[in-house]
């Protein structure tokens, strides 16, 4: 299996790769938050990643937290806004909270830039 972990440009070098970024926010604030509850979802939320990274999806993923709300991020790859709602749409935290979609045109770490952004 090849490692499925980097990010592949466009065939298109005009295009920028595009990632979909799966934003989960717990419905519930941080002093009525239910650590059980969340707990109680985990090994199924691990059963997700994993079928993503087995399809060569996930780019990354981690917890972390808004100004009082638990949260967390999963990046992934999608051939459309559509799947990428999709496969949102299958977190098991979603019983608990909401996913929102961000769509993130990656610019590599050499920060290439479009033709149609330079200047000079």
């Amino acid at each position: 299996m090849s490692d499925q972990s980097h990010v592949e440009a466009p065939s298109d070098p005009t295009l920028l790769p595009e990632i979909y970024a799966l934003i989960w926010r717990s419905t519930a604030t941080d002093d009525a938050f239910d650590q059980s509850e969340f707990d109680a979802r985990i090994p199924r939320l691990m059963k997700w990643l994993g079928d993503l990274r087995q399809e060569g999806k996930l780019v990354g993923c981690g917890g972390g937290g808004f100004e009082n709300h638990s949260g967390g991020l999963t990046l992934i790859r999608a051939a459309n806004v559509d799947e990428a709602m999709a496969i949102g749409a299958g977190n098991p935290m979603n019983e608990i909270g909401e996913t929102e979609l961000f769509v993130w045109d990656v610019y590599f770490a050499n920060l290439s830039v479009p033709r149609e952004f330079q200047t000079g």
